[in-house]
């Protein structure tokens, strides 16, 4: 069993060094990018569920 978790554990390692990861400007814009995402959904939902407060207001 240890040698099982030793096995994996130098995997991991050996796929870590494959990994390529993003510059720091591109990491910005990413965040960035998945922000200004988040603040549309957020005021579509927003809206949406204001509008339909108000038009079940308006029937009851």
């Amino acid at each position: 069993m240890i040698d099982k978790i030793k096995e994996f554990l130098n995997q991991v390692q050996v796929e870590m060094k494959k990994v390529t990861w993003p510059e720091k400007d591109e990491l910005i814009n990413a965040t960035l990018v998945v922000f200004v995402i988040s603040a549309i959904f957020t005021l579509f939902i927003f809206f949406a569920d204001s509008l339909m407060t108000y038009i079940i207001n308006l029937l009851y």
